[in-house]
């Protein structure tokens, strides 16, 4: 899975419920993922070649890892507009 991440850098990603969680990109293409504070690990995020996530680990339910997911694969902007369109409308 190609990043749509710049430059495969830490990321930090705030979820639905609230929790931060830093995305750091290892060079398997997969992505280690950490609480910053109290620097938890939390497992890890991998992609199988049809792009699908696959969470490896087991503090995360699955609307944090949806989250997590979205933002390394680009899909949270475009939920975050569909979202604008739907209450406009």
């Amino acid at each position: 899975m190609r990043s749509k991440l710049s430059d495969n850098k830490v990321v930090s990603v705030k979820t639905g419920s609230g929790r931060w969680i830093q995305l750091v990109p290892d060079t398997t293409g997969s992505y280690c993922l950490y609480e910053p504070l109290p620097e938890l690990p939390l497992g890890r995020l991998l992609f199988d070649q049809e792009d699908n996530w696959i969470y490896d680990g087991d503090l995360l339910d699955v609307n944090e890892q949806e989250d997590v997911a979205s933002v390394i694969s680009g899909c949270q902007r475009e939920m975050d507009e569909l979202l604008k369109t739907i209450k406009r409308g």
